[in-house]
């Protein structure tokens, strides 16, 4: 088992450690909102929506995998996580 791979119902994504922390946190957040506990929508249609409660965890999902791709980031590595 790989900790690196992380699973969904009907795929895998394979990611580097240092956005990990970020992706756990904003699945977290997205799982604790009222669109999936109330409502019962699922993932997707929750992360359409974007709950103003999780914009931080997604911005800086986003800013970290922006990271990954680009020359300085990959040298220095990602901050944070």
């Amino acid at each position: 088992y790989d900790n690196n791979i992380v699973t969904h119902s009907s795929y895998c994504i394979i990611m580097s450690t240092s956005c990990k922390g970020l992706l756990a946190k904003y699945a977290e957040c997205m799982r604790n909102t009222d669109c999936m506990k109330v409502e019962k929508k699922e993932l997707k249609a929750c992360m359409e929506s974007r709950p103003a409660e999780c914009e931080s965890f997604r911005y800086a999902l986003f800013q970290c995998r922006r990271g990954q791709v680009d020359a300085r980031t990959r040298i220095q590595g990602n901050k944070g996580y």
